[in-house]
């Protein structure tokens, strides 16, 4: 696998965290949510479980960038 193929699944993971965040913090604003047992304490697991993902994800990118930046530092 190289490491752009790397990079494209962290973008992927991120962007999916992302969007997973967007739709709990909307669940979590509507008036539905105020009105159920279960459901604002099952959004709020997600969205961590989401950051967590998006965190995850963003350190996949950087260690992409350190490999990178030393394969580059090597050839010049």
């Amino acid at each position: 696998m190289s490491d752009l193929s790397i990079l494209g699944t962290a973008q992927a993971g991120m962007q999916t965290g992302l969007n997973g965040l967007k739709r709990n913090a909307l669940n979590l604003a509507s008036k539905d949510a105020m009105q159920s047992q279960g459901a604002p304490v099952e959004d709020l697991v997600e969205m961590k479980m989401n950051q967590y993902q998006v965190l995850a994800s963003g350190k996949v990118i950087e260690a992409v960038d350190e490999i990178l930046g030393s394969l580059l530092d090597e050839k010049i």
